[in-house]
């Protein structure tokens, strides 16, 4: 502190004013202009989710009227078991030859297991039963295997009842 005393009263007053700059200046852009970007990148994030929420709850709506405007009925009478669609869509997809055990649990559930299954084929077949028969995986268990992109899977397929 004595160096200090010893400045001249023009060069103390420079000094002073020197740091007192240099405080508001780090100050600025080591805290307020980084709060402010970030504050400014939240709101353009929160805007784009209102969007995507209000586009979504829009689309969910006519989802909806789609379903119940949709002639295709599950329930029906006449309509085949599900042991019997799955049968069907197995035998024309690409799991025709995979080995499986298949158990009916009624007329809406069927217990699967594979030993030995492609996880893209099984993944590309559940999803053409629900788009196709409204089918839907209620549980699912799959192990990894040795070979790339094999699975043990064991799982339950109720029919989706509207």
């Amino acid at each position: 502190m004595n160096w200090f005393v010893n400045l001249s009263y023009r060069e103390r007053w420079v000094l002073l004013t020197g740091s007192v700059l240099l405080v508001f200046i780090l100050s600025y852009f080591g805290w307020w202009q980084p709060f402010m970007a970030t504050q400014v990148q939240l709101t353009h994030i929160i805007a784009s989710q209102q969007k995507t929420l209000q586009w979504m709850t829009t689309a969910a709506a006519e989802i909806q009227q789609l379903r119940q405007q949709s002639p295709h009925s599950t329930s029906s009478t006449n309509s085949p078991s599900l042991l019997a669609l799955i049968d069907k869509s197995m035998r024309q997809g690409a799991l025709n030859s995979v080995s499986k055990r298949i158990e009916s649990k009624g007329n809406q559930e069927v217990q699967m297991a594979f030993e030995t299954v492609s996880f893209t084929e099984l993944m590309h077949w559940l999803e053409q039963l629900y788009n196709q028969y409204q089918v839907q995986v209620d549980s699912i268990h799959i192990e990894r295997l040795a070979l790339p992109d094999n699975v043990k899977v064991r799982l339950t397929l109720k029919m989706d009842i509207k």
